[in-house]
């Protein structure tokens, strides 16, 4: 799974407060599995009703979520295995 670089928006709740230079923005998966894990690990239950194709094309995660041996970052591209799974959060209240 290819990232944009970007400061753009991460899906997750508090992460756009983090002052991060640069972002490396990875698509929720579109199997239905899957992205039901990455929705559930968000805590963006929310999310669940519109289904994966839609959180695909319009919601992303960024790099910061996943612990490094799931992504590879060279200098034009950024890849993320293809089981990983988002586990890293700020702290939640």
């Amino acid at each position: 799974m290819l990232a944009q670089k970007s400061n753009g928006w991460c899906v997750v709740k508090e992460c756009n407060k983090n002052n991060v230079e640069k972002r490396h923005l990875f698509r929720f998966p579109k199997e239905h599995d899957r992205c039901l894990q990455w929705i559930r690990a968000c805590d963006r239950l929310d999310l669940e009703a519109m289904g994966a194709e839609y959180a695909h094309c319009n919601y992303r995660v960024c790099h910061l979520h996943f612990e490094e041996k799931w992504y590879n970052i060279s200098k034009t591209r950024a890849h993320l295995h293809p089981d990983a799974i988002p586990t890293k959060f700020f702290e939640r209240k």
